[in-house]
């Protein structure tokens, strides 16, 4: 997705004779990411451009962002309505679940000292071995691998494999079953998304219980299976202060290479910084802790100043922009926007074979495009698409942010 949008974007730009800011802030707004307008930025700043011809590259990085968000924005829902993601035949999903089994002597005899090459066990079952637990050590497995008495092995595959496997191996995952205690689940948070309630959600450390039920019930079900989250109304300042010097200093690294020097900037490092502080309370809730009500401000009135922000910037020269180059901003937003998501969406529907709802999730995380993710969701009608959203966005914030340092870095030597 990254790539052949960065790809895509430096052809359009020298197509067209556009100058890097221009080109930077069409890549930035087509694929609705910010973390790329603020690498490029970064990155023209301590390009040492004179400051006349860097006034003008930010000038315009504003302009092409401004001119082609709308479009990035609006794209991806016309895509999932026309890929007929909002039928009720997509909305029902069945994902492969990954099953955790102990080897008892009942699947020692069945594999009679065979490898796992020589039982062929995706064959016979349907899932893959994914890990071999022996002896408190974690190992792929290989095909000359023999399974013994005690091991632990990771089982990936869809919920009716799992439950052909059940007379074979006589073992179960362990269930919650909460309403055998007396306990209604309401949601599940996952890294503050909330997941679908189905019982082949395997449950990650980190993950928040909603739960309903007496208060000594909760309590009993919280001892067996973790603790009871407390609502603080205090923000744990520390650890984003902390965080916060933590970025600056990754910001200030620099390589060399040989006369090139390359360095992440403030805004990589600050990003990433965030995301490893992500990492540490989606593990550990108790650390790095801040009020839901606080976030939502801190988000919604962070993203309306910086968008006010880029609207002055960018209004100044938005008649000229809008007479000279508008009809070219909008070809150009509209293939940056689309080609990567179709290139995304033919590989993930018909070479990964995954589903329509967790691939658009995907692909809208991959451009941290929330917005499109929960219009996604709303056509879906499902929170399935959050699945595929969680798994891309951390990454693709990276990816974005070095994305906008990298076009601004090449785009000298494109001639």
């Amino acid at each position: 997705m990254v790539g052949s949008a960065l790809v895509i974007a430096l052809g359009l730009g020298k197509l067209f004779g556009w100058d890097i800011g221009l080109t930077a802030g069409m890549l930035a707004g087509s694929m609705t990411s910010t973390p790329v307008l603020v690498g490029a930025g970064d990155t023209l700043r301590h390009s040492g451009m004179e400051s006349r011809q860097l006034s003008l590259a930010l000038d315009n990085l504003s302009l092409g962002y401004a001119l082609t968000y709308l479009i990035g924005l609006t794209s991806a829902q016309q895509i999932a309505r026309e890929r007929g993601l909002d039928t009720d035949a997509n909305r029902k999903v069945y994902l492969p679940v990954i099953r955790a089994y102990r080897v008892g002597p009942e699947l020692v005899a069945w594999t009679d000292g065979k490898n796992l090459r020589e039982l062929g066990i995706y064959r016979q079952t349907g899932c893959y071995i994914e890990r071999i637990r022996r002896n408190g050590i974690l190992a792929n497995p290989d095909g000359d691998a023999v399974l013994q008495m005690g091991d632990e092995i990771a089982l990936v595959g869809y919920p009716d494999a799992h439950a052909r496997l059940d007379p074979s191996f006589r073992k179960r995952l362990a269930q919650l079953k909460l309403t055998d205690h007396g306990c209604f689940l309401n949601r599940v948070i996952r890294s503050q998304i909330e997941m679908p309630i189905d019982d082949n959600v395997v449950l990650n450390k980190g993950d928040v219980l909603q739960v309903s039920g007496d208060a000594r019930r909760v309590k009993t079900i919280a001892d067996r299976i973790g603790f009871i989250s407390i609502h603080s109304q205090v923000t744990d300042l520390l650890a984003f202060c902390a965080f916060f010097v933590i970025g600056l200093m990754i910001g200030m690294i620099t390589f060399q290479f040989s006369t090139f020097s390359f360095g992440m900037g403030n805004a990589a490092g600050l990003l990433f910084a965030g995301i490893m502080l992500g990492f540490m309370r989606a593990n550990h809730p108790t650390f790095g802790y801040i009020p839901q009500g606080a976030l939502s401000m801190v988000k919604e009135f962070g993203l309306m100043v910086f968008m006010a922000g880029v609207g002055l910037s960018a209004g100044s020269g938005i008649n000229n922009g809008l007479g000279a180059i508008g009809g070219q901003m909008l070809i150009a937003g509209l293939i940056v926007s689309l080609v990567p998501v179709v290139i995304c969406f033919l590989f993930g529907a018909y070479v990964l074979r995954m589903n329509r709802a967790l691939l658009f999730g995907a692909m809208m995380g991959a451009r941290t495009c929330a917005p499109a993710m929960e219009i996604i969701s709303d056509t879906a009608r499902s929170n399935i698409p959050a699945l595929g959203y969680a798994g891309t966005y951390a990454i693709a914030n990276v990816l974005l942010t070095l994305a906008g340092t990298i076009i601004v870095m090449v785009w000298p030597g494109l001639g």
